[in-house]
């Protein structure tokens, strides 16, 4: 029996070959996968990562630009949504029994490919099919998320027939996802089906009357000491699968407030007095009906800036277009709140810079309930419905956010904000395990721990501890 102590402030030097696929439904997969990627890039190994993704590479420039590789292919389904808070679940479930219709041709193509390119371990964030792919190449595979598509599939039964084939279709999509064996749940998770099995929908971190007299864990709410490792309720025959809760993820700004505001041409002594919203619905282009009839719908003192608005929109007095190609987090940086759908990308960003944030539900799609979680935890979040949205009443709302801090104030409770460096950690030293085991005959790769394998002790937020056992 051999013991690893792995240290994340300890970096391998092998250079190693990423296949992050990425869901082309929405900006929130990719601006977060995006930092992960940049934080790989910069360890010290130099890694390769590829980058494959339904969506347009206009999404990841940040991270082609510092020498990701771009790759489109036909790698998820996604969800359809007619407007940014509604899912047309009739489309969705048709265009999915499309995508597996094509499941075998897909998995060989990625398997070839994977080959090809002399692919180490595959990251998904969060298609299914490529964690069936690893498999066949006998490489690893790690889900990085706060939601997989089957629960969101799932979420969209309703009692009528269609279930029937729903059910059906997702536990050949769990059965996919259980060929990754670490899970890096990102802060706002629901329940990942492939890894945990247990009935409530918002995971809660459990663990020791010790540990949460000493303030570890503060009425189901985690802190500052991320990443937490635990060990899945669901285990496969060869390899330990593990779940490692790690900080926030999500893209910083990088220019100052005012720069900002003044290359849009909005004259300083209206920025100064006057609060500002972001109207921003998560890249998804708002309709040329349905978000604003003639009434006008700020408060006095009041401008916006909107993200996304089709062209031939032209914009009302007091509203300003932001450019295709802005940078949404210098944006979420320079105003006052955020006006939205509960998104991974917005609400972290939101949390990220203490912006408050007014959202839409959409009530079809089940991710919110973790999100939801989330901005109340760790932000400020005020909900408007979608009739007032539409009808222009957001005043308010928007008065009661900007009244707010868009933090959390408790020390205690607050989650750090360096998941990207930790999610990229830990998939480097993860990837090391699990070739370190292939050597072995039939290895197991087990949680280095005082507690029982249910009640996995938390790590600092530099460390991750692991054992290899030689069976």
């Amino acid at each position: 029996m051999t013991g690893l102590n792995i240290n994340a402030t300890r970096f391998t030097d092998k250079s190693l070959t990423f296949c992050f696929y990425v869901s082309g439904h929405g900006w929130g997969h990719a601006t977060r996968a995006n930092q992960i990627i940049l934080d790989i890039l910069n360890l010290p190994a130099k890694h390769k990562v590829y980058v494959i993704s339904t969506a347009s590479n206009f999404i990841f420039q940040g991270v082609i630009q510092v020498g990701a590789i771009y790759r489109h292919a036909d790698i998820d389904a996604g969800v359809v949504q007619p407007l940014p808070y509604t899912v047309d679940r009739q489309q969705t479930i048709k265009n999915l029994k499309s995508f597996l219709s094509r499941r075998s041709s897909i998995i060989e193509n990625e398997v070839k490919w994977l080959q090809q390119v002399h692919a180490d371990c595959v990251i998904c964030d969060a298609p299914f099919l490529p964690c069936a792919a690893a498999a066949k190449v006998n490489i690893p595979a790690v889900i990085s998320s706060n939601f997989t598509f089957d629960e969101v599939y799932m979420g969209l039964c309703e009692g009528d027939e269609l279930d029937n084939e729903i059910h059906t279709m997702v536990q050949g999509i769990i059965t996919d996802y259980q060929h990754a064996d670490l899970l890096i749940r990102l802060p706002g998770a629901i329940r990942i089906p492939s890894f945990d099995n247990t009935t409530g929908l918002v995971p809660i971190i459990h663990c020791s009357e010790t540990r949460r007299q000493k303030g570890i864990i503060t009425n189901g709410k985690t802190q500052s000491l991320l990443p937490y490792t635990t060990l899945a309720p669901i285990q496969s025959n060869s390899f330990v699968r593990r779940i490692i809760d790690v900080p926030l993820v999500f893209r910083k700004f990088r220019r100052p407030r005012e720069e900002v505001l003044e290359e849009m041409r909005i004259p300083k002594e209206i920025y100064e007095s006057h609060k500002i919203l972001l109207l921003s619905f998560g890249g998804q282009l708002l309709g040329q009906d349905g978000w604003m009839d003639d009434k006008d719908p700020l408060p006095a003192g009041w401008i916006c800036i909107v993200c996304a608005a089709p062209e031939s929109i032209p914009m009302p007095d007091r509203f300003y277009r932001a450019a295709k190609d802005a940078y949404v987090p210098d944006l979420t940086n320079a105003c006052d709140v955020l006006l939205g759908k509960l998104g991974y990308g917005t609400c972290s960003e939101c949390i990220g810079h203490s912006t408050p944030f007014v959202y839409v539900p959409r009530p079809q799609f089940i991710e919110e309930h973790g999100l939801l979680k989330l901005m109340t935890d760790q932000g400020s979040a005020v909900e408007l419905s979608r009739e007032d949205f539409e009808g222009g009443n957001w005043a308010q709302a928007l008065e009661r956010a900007s009244r707010m801090s868009g933090t959390c104030k408790d020390p205690l409770s607050k989650v750090p904000h360096n998941g990207g460096e930790i999610a990229a950690q830990s998939i480097e030293w993860f990837v090391t395990e699990w070739k370190a085991s292939q050597k072995k005959k039939q290895p197991k790769v087990m949680l280095t721990t005082a507690a029982p394998a249910t009640s996995a002790a938390p790590q600092s937020a530099n460390s991750v501890l692991f054992r290899t056992l030689a069976s």
